[in-house]
């Protein structure tokens, strides 16, 4: 079965250089990954809205990468683990596996179940595989400290997803480990990083990310590398933001969220005790590939920590749960 890119939507907004990198460094290891143009947005924001919608969203896509005798690929969580549920649910819900190729015969598309989604991780686990991936890297990250971040969608349900154990998971680690970099053990590895709270209940958003910001501080490491484009956005504006209000008045200052004002102390003696970075893991190898970090897009997320977090790039529809 042949690959094809399935581009996730805020990674292509907002944070579109992890998307340059993933093609960077898939072209630089000579894996065959074809660009879809067709595809539409996986329907992860319409779960909590319309289920139907949702399904129809990803039996489309389904249906298109069947079409090219092909299995999707995607750089995101929570891209993966939508399509992965709609595609279990295709398989044993019959009246919407009708419901949806009623639909989709207006294009002459139908799901019959061939093709699956698959996460680049673990496209790049089986090939190039571990072994021809470190004789290709530079040993440049040797000693990294990282923080691995997996995202609640690559991981649960289990059952659908069958990624990694939920509650052991170490091949995304061992993909990190490939660049020479060491993974470490931190308390928060697996807690949700807030991103789905977003435009819901923004500050408990902010909070749930810095608490994993904070545990990997604690753990000493250098970096979070996230297997996620949103969870990646989510860190990067949660420390821009904490960053921002420590300058501003030397305490955590919540922007005005739904006329909710939130103040809490700030537990580290200098910002500089919090600015700890985040990196998309397409990024990290491309470094470790001996990529330019220009056109891998480090530090590339723009973003206005005066503004509330809904107003901002990546900010997550309602629903979006």
């Amino acid at each position: 079965m042949s690959l094809v890119f399935f581009p996730c939507c805020v990674a292509s907004a907002f944070v579109d250089h992890a998307q340059v990198a993933a093609r960077l460094v898939v072209d630089k290891l000579g894996v065959e990954i074809e660009d879809g143009t067709e595809f539409n947005c996986c329907g992860y924001p319409y779960k909590g809205i319309d289920f139907k919608a949702f399904i129809l969203l990803s039996g489309r896509n389904l249906a298109l990468a069947e079409k090219m005798g092909a299995d999707l690929v995607t750089t995101c969580g929570c891209c993966y683990g939508t399509t992965k549920q709609a595609e279990s649910i295709l398989k044993h819900d019959l009246s919407l596996s009708d419901y949806v190729n009623n639909a989709l015969k207006r294009e002459g598309l139908a799901y019959k179940g061939k093709s699956t989604v698959r996460h680049l991780v673990e496209v790049l686990l089986a090939n190039p595989g571990i072994p021809n991936l470190k004789a290709r890297l530079d040993g440049s990250q040797r000693g990294l400290r990282v923080a691995t971040h997996y995202g609640c969608k690559l991981l649960r349900p289990n059952d659908v997803v069958g990624f990694d154990s939920p509650f052991s998971p170490s091949r995304f680690d061992q993909l990190v480990e490939a660049t020479g970099a060491v993974t470490v053990p931190w308390s928060e590895k697996l807690e949700c990083c807030g991103a789905p709270l977003i435009g819901i209940n923004d500050t408990t958003s902010l909070l749930l990310a810095k608490k994993k910001l904070e545990s990997a501080i604690q753990a000493k490491a250098d970096l979070i590398c996230t297997a996620c484009p949103c969870c990646y956005l989510q860190f990067e504006r949660t420390r821009k933001t904490f960053t921002f209000e420590y300058e501003s008045a030397h305490r955590v200052v919540l922007p005005r969220f739904k006329f909710e004002r939130t103040r809490m102390a700030l537990s580290f003696e200098s910002v500089s005790d919090f600015n700890i970075p985040s990196l998309a893991y397409v990024q990290l190898i491309g470094l470790a590939l001996g990529l330019d970090e220009g056109a891998l897009g480090v530090g590339g997320i723009k973003f206005d920590p005066a503004l509330p977090p809904c107003h901002q790039a990546g900010g997550m529809p309602l629903g979006a749960v």
